[in-house]
């Protein structure tokens, strides 16, 4: 957590949405009662799939793997709005572990060797940055990072600031489709990329930004996502 997160956590410290205990958005309890894994499934058609792999119909330009922590329900739904939308960035701690759990237990050193991925974030338009006086994004994908004990990279930006939030799937797909950019492709080359966000809905945007990493020289493209919405 960083110190300005520190402090914000001293002077109003969150309360727990689901029992309003104070020091969480979401204590470890009430998550585990309310939320429900979103499970071996793949993240485009929902279809179960080993591991979260994405099925062969939904891959063209997806992400190999995307790790989804719930379907956009009531209490995700709260917290989501909690931190992007009420100024409560100390929300971030609750986020994080859940979406880490998720992370964890689809990487857990099993039949195969957790990659050492580089932490690379979905950007935000910068009128939600302005408005919102952090990016939430970007600001998530750094505390995982330094949880898990990842690198972490500013790497995408968007060359178009047209907000998707209410448009239908079509303008979804045609809006992303070559609205981002790598920053540093010469550092991007060879590495393996863990993309975080926080919602994804038709998938546009984790397509469209792992096109664009793996046009970079990306070994490897997986993503780690807080909610589906369906």
């Amino acid at each position: 957590m960083s110190v300005m997160d520190t402090v914000i956590g001293w002077i109003a410290p969150p309360a727990c949405l689901g029992c309003g205990l104070e020091g969480e958005a979401l204590c470890l309890q009430c998550a585990n009662r309310e939320i429900t894994p979103y499970g071996e499934r793949c993240f485009g058609c929902g279809a179960i799939s080993a591991g979260a792999r994405t099925c062969e119909r939904c891959a063209p330009s997806a992400p190999r793997f995307v790790w989804v922590s719930s379907n956009y329900e009531s209490r995700i739904s709260e917290l989501i709005k909690l931190y992007k939308f009420s100024h409560q960035r100390a929300a971030v701690d609750s986020i994080a572990n859940l979406m880490m759990d998720t992370f964890l237990r689809f990487n857990d050193t099993g039949s195969q060797a957790t990659p050492n991925y580089l932490v690379v974030s979905v950007p935000t338009a910068t009128s939600r940055v302005r408005q919102r006086s952090f990016d939430h994004c970007a600001h998530l994908a750094r505390h995982i990072a330094a949880e898990l004990g990842y690198g972490y990279m500013n790497a995408l930006t968007r060359l178009g600031q047209t907000r998707q939030v209410g448009a239908e799937r079509s303008m979804r797909m045609s809006q992303a489709a070559n609205n981002y950019l790598v920053r540093y492709p010469n550092l991007i080359n060879g590495q393996n990329i863990l993309l975080v966000d926080d919602v994804v809905t038709t998938g546009a945007t984790l397509r469209a930004t792992t096109k664009a990493l793996r046009a970079a020289g990306a070994a490897r493209v997986d993503a780690l996502v807080l909610a589906k919405k369906l």
